[in-house]
């Protein structure tokens, strides 16, 4: 912490002449204070070791997963086998996980799943401390400003709590590309002239959200739905309205080859997940306001669930402090007549306000919940109110940043410079506290985490029935009049050896979930066998009277699922070389100039 703190302090209180005319060394300067962030928000994981959180085996698994999918030729991965006693489980298809691929790699290549689990955190992080920079910088305000916020955000103890005790790879990672997807509505309203346009930075941040935690896609388009609204006089405008709906277009293009089979299963199949019921109020889960505010507190019985008692449900000193400045330099700056930024600053610290009044246990969630209908099944999907800490985290900072923007160069180094050390301060002690309760864990394989093998229980079939995971297949099952001679599984590919020695259709059930996809085709001669949805959701296959042969059984995608994934690919290929291009022509223009 003390060369962090020292760092960022030295490079804040430089002579700024010295970083503006050397452009090499500004961008090294930058760079070194974002990589120190990174590293001090992820320092305990870079021992290759892993300290325990409530979601880390969920996501160990789904590496691992990922990985022996990979390596049983199947890509992507929709349905992860080694799921709920090996029935396999349909996460790859709800749960974006296309970044889960670096760490599935480094898997295949012999590298224990904690350290994978580490580099890949590292690199989030990295991602995150760059991307709230580089944010900042596309609003137009000034380098000090913008590394200053990233800092914030960064090292928010919201964040890391995220990182730590609830180990929420999805949320953490999603939480990484929303500075750009806000960057990027704003630039959609207002083009610049940035090799990166606008619209282009809203898809790749709201593609990475997307990508990664579900939940956390919904919450940003419902905050920049409503920034929409309240920029409407832009919104509205011809030119605008053309620029959105293309790049509406481009995300979804981008992403069909996830959106397509979440979306066919969600709406023509059953699942847990879109089943009536199964939903709760959720205000006793929201953050007391002692918890916001980082202070002590205490509350009546009921007031708040154990589970979220304890956690650091608060954006921090550093980011509450940088805000409350904030917000006085634009008072300052309004009184006396100079508004240019600071009601910019007023709205961006009001609208993170707002996103902590939603995140607590005093809003009326409750109350909004017993309407009933499409309400009470949106507001109990939530489950937890301080979700909305991420956006309100990303607001707060660059209310900071608006606020820093007001002020000349050297009282604005020397403000970040405090409120950077603070960041870090704050930020060391909350690591410290976390690595105090227990030692780390490390594990080579994922499946060894012993807290999560039957899964959570969402992406779960009910075709016939909910299905009860206290009864599920370990082996295969079969009707009277099949005789059963070979049975072999890997993965999620069956093959099976039997006869029908009766004169009736008589079926085979499998130890395999039923996710629409499994067929099961005779060995020797390639016809389709029927397949059906038998007891407890498992895989069945029917046998015609006098059957006698090997049959296959596997998971194979839709075509339009590998269309759909395609489409992805192309997108994503056309609009690589597209940036390309434009870069390439700004650099001549430049040079040209």
């Amino acid at each position: 912490m003390f060369s962090y703190g020292t760092a960022q302090f030295l490079f804040l209180q430089m002579d700024m002449k010295q970083i503006v005319q050397n452009k090499r060394l500004r961008r090294c300067a930058v760079a070194c204070a974002l990589l120190a962030a990174a590293l001090l928000a992820c320092g305990p994981f870079l021992s290759g070791g892993v300290w325990h959180g409530s979601d880390l085996g969920y996501h160990l698994r789904r590496i691992e997963n990922i990985a022996m999918g990979l390596a049983d030729g199947r890509f992507p991965v929709r349905i992860q086998s080694d799921w709920l006693l090996g029935n396999g489980y349909a996460v790859g298809v709800f749960y974006g996980d296309i970044l889960l691929y670096f760490p599935a790699a480094l898997r295949l290549l012999g590298v224990p799943v904690t350290a994978a689990y580490d580099l890949y955190l590292f690199a989030v992080t990295l991602f995150t401390a760059a991307a709230a920079y580089y944010a900042v910088r596309r609003l137009a305000w000034p380098r000090m400003s913008a590394l200053a916020a990233a800092v914030l955000y960064t090292l928010s103890a919201y964040r890391l709590c995220d990182v730590t005790d609830r180990a929420a790879l999805g949320e953490y990672t999603a939480l990484a590309f929303l500075p750009l997807a806000a960057a990027g509505l704003w630039r959609t309203l207002c083009p610049d002239s940035s090799r990166l346009p606008g619209w282009l930075l809203l898809v790749l941040g709201l593609s990475g959200v997307l990508q990664s935690h579900l939940l956390s896609f919904e919450l940003t388009v419902l905050c920049l739905a409503l920034a929409a609204l309240v920029l409407a006089r832009r919104t509205f405008a011809r030119a605008a309205l053309v620029r959105l709906a293309g790049a509406a277009g481009a995300f979804c293009a981008l992403n069909a080859g996830f959106l397509v089979p979440l979306l066919d299963y969600y709406f023509t199949g059953k699942f847990q997940i879109n089943q009536p019921g199964g939903v709760e109020p959720i205000q006793q889960n929201g953050a007391a306001l002692g918890q916001l505010l980082g202070v002590g507190y205490a509350l009546d019985a009921g007031q708040q669930q154990d589970l979220v008692k304890g956690m650091a449900l608060t954006p921090g000193p550093a980011l509450l402090l940088g805000a409350l400045c904030a917000a006085g330099l634009a008072v300052r700056a309004l009184l006396r007549r100079r508004p240019a930024g600071a009601a910019a600053c007023l709205g961006l610290g009001a609208a993170g306000a707002l996103g902590l009044a939603l995140s607590s246990n005093l809003f009326p969630w409750d109350a909004l919940y017993a309407l009933g209908g499409a309400a009470e099944r949106l507001i109990g999907s939530l489950q937890f109110p301080w979700r909305f800490l991420g956006p309100a985290c990303l607001l707060l900072a660059l209310a900071a940043a608006g606020g820093l923007a007001l002020l000349r160069p050297r009282a604005r180094a020397a403000l970040a410079a405090v409120l950077c050390l603070l960041a870090a301060g704050s930020a060391a002690a909350q690591l410290q506290a976390y690595t105090a309760t227990a030692a780390p864990e490390s594990y080579v394989c994922g499946t060894e985490e012993p807290f999560w093998p039957m899964s959570c229980g969402h992406y779960l079939p009910a075709e016939n029935g909910p299905t009860d995971i206290n009864r599920l297949q370990t082996e295969a099952v079969w009707a009277d009049g099949i005789e059963l001679r070979d049975f072999q599984k890997q993965g999620l590919t069956v093959q099976v050896t039997a006869e029908n020695v009766s004169d009736v259709d008589a079926w085979v059930q499998l130890p395999m979930l039923w996710y629409r996809g499994y067929t099961a085709r005779d060995t020797a001669t390639g016809a389709a066998l029927p397949v059906f949805c038998g007891e407890n959701n498992a895989v069945g296959v029917w046998l015609a009277p006098g059957y006698s042969g090997s049959f296959t059984v596997a998971f194979r995608e839709p075509w339009h699922w590998r269309a759909a994934e395609v489409l992805s690919l192309a997108v994503c290929a056309a609009l690589g070389l597209c940036g390309a291009r434009r870069c390439l022509r700004k650099r001549m223009d430049q040079k040209n100039g």
